[in-house]
């Protein structure tokens, strides 16, 4: 016998208050449709919609969130859900139901709670950089990760790619040079809350000598992972102070 609605709504209040799919990953219709309208998302079919919404709940919980008040009012065609994260409202989702199965989920997110998560990400990034744990710093960056650097040197290139580059670039930086602060630190969200622009200083030392270094970084930042990077900071002087505080024998790092 189908479920009701009220069973449906009860099992997917239960999985989504514990951001888990688990409770009611068999109630979708295989040819169900989830969609983001905010953002122009749409996915098809059962099994594709568990791995999106799997994904988020992985999202939330890399970011501190373990749990979710989840709020239900029935409709005559199946359901709404209210989701409240950490005191804020983040999101509302229409979902019908027929046939004992969910057959759409239109899902529309508090997009300022999203920049918040991108901006959690990067309070995360500073603070590695500030604390000097590079393996903590490539670690936020996604396996596939590609960085430009519009302001390099000539001959030197303007991307780079792979996380596991840039742990190397990190621990050979790290072995000669330490950050001992950050400052001016200001952060611009943009219309896009996967994308944030940040401006900072990083006070540095190498072999005991002081330099600050000026940065603007335009991130974006999606499923807790930063995968594009623009990164502009005075990559001239940076390689002069480099090479002057370098053996005469050895290359400058």
């Amino acid at each position: 016998m189908p479920r009701t609605v009220p069973e449906i709504a009860a099992l997917v209040r239960a999985g989504m208050s514990a951001l888990d799919t688990a409770p009611f990953a068999g109630l979708f219709a295989a040819d169900a449709v989830y969609e983001l309208p905010f953002l122009g998302h749409r996915t098809e079919g059962r099994e594709a919609i568990l791995a999106t919404l799997t994904a988020g709940g992985a999202r939330a919980r890399a970011l501190g969130v373990t749990e979710a008040q989840v709020g239900v009012q029935l409709t005559e065609s199946g359901f709404v859900l209210e989701l409240t994260v950490a005191g804020r409202p983040s999101s509302v989702g229409v979902v019908t139901v027929a046939g004992g199965e969910i057959t759409a989920y239109r899902d529309y997110p508090n997009l300022s709670v999203a920049s918040l998560r991108t901006r959690a990400v990067f309070d995360r990034f500073l603070a590695a950089s500030v604390e000097n744990r590079w393996d903590d710093l490539a670690d936020l960056y996604a396996e596939d990760v590609t960085i430009e650097m519009p302001f390099t040197l000539p001959g030197v290139p303007r991307l780079s790619h792979g996380r596991e580059e840039l742990r190397r670039r990190f621990r050979s930086a790290g072995a000669v040079r330490r950050v001992v602060r950050a400052e001016n630190v200001v952060v611009h969200e943009t219309t896009e809350p996967d994308v944030l622009i940040a401006e900072f200083d990083l006070h540095q030392e190498v072999r005991g000598e002081a330099f600050v270094a000026t940065y603007v970084m335009v991130m974006t930042i999606k499923d807790g992972l930063i995968t594009y990077s623009r990164d502009y900071t005075d990559t001239a002087a940076a390689a002069a102070r480099l090479k002057a505080w370098s053996p005469a024998d050895s290359p400058a790092g």
